[in-house]
């Protein structure tokens, strides 16, 4: 019993440091930095103006 414990740990440390690689390469990649540098919030105008056309 005490040996399939160490076995499931040991395989849950090995997912997790899988894990914790392939989190890194996403956010750390030199494309996300450039794509959220150019991206833009713009307001919800076209909502509000479509609510006030059918209340009318």
């Amino acid at each position: 019993m005490l040996k399939g414990l160490i076995v499931c740990f040991a395989v849950l440390f090995a997912q997790l440091a899988v894990l914790h690689v392939i989190d890194a390469r996403l956010y750390n990649s030199p494309q996300n930095v450039r794509q959220t540098a150019a991206t833009t919030v713009m307001p919800h105008k076209d909502e509000k103006e479509g609510e006030e056309e059918v209340q009318s």
